[in-house]
């Protein structure tokens, strides 16, 4: 399954922008070209969730900084 690209711009804190690409499996979350968080879905959950879900997991740990941190 290829893997949807998109930016995202955090609007708390520092307004940075997050590059995240993600299947119904996994995201990815860079900033500069470092990668902040790579995560995979366990199966049981990819299951019953589809791109869409994920992107929102994404963006929610972006705008949380959830597992990851920013320097």
């Amino acid at each position: 399954m290829p893997a949807s690209h998109d930016t995202y711009v955090r609007r708390q804190g520092l307004k940075k922008t997050y590059d995240i690409e993600y299947t119904a499996l996994r995201y990815k979350i860079s900033l500069g070209g470092k990668v902040l968080k790579d995560y995979r879905l366990p199966l049981q959950v990819g299951v019953i969730t589809d791109a869409d879900a994920v992107w929102q997991k994404a963006v929610t740990d972006v705008e949380h900084l959830r597992g990851m941190r920013e320097s």
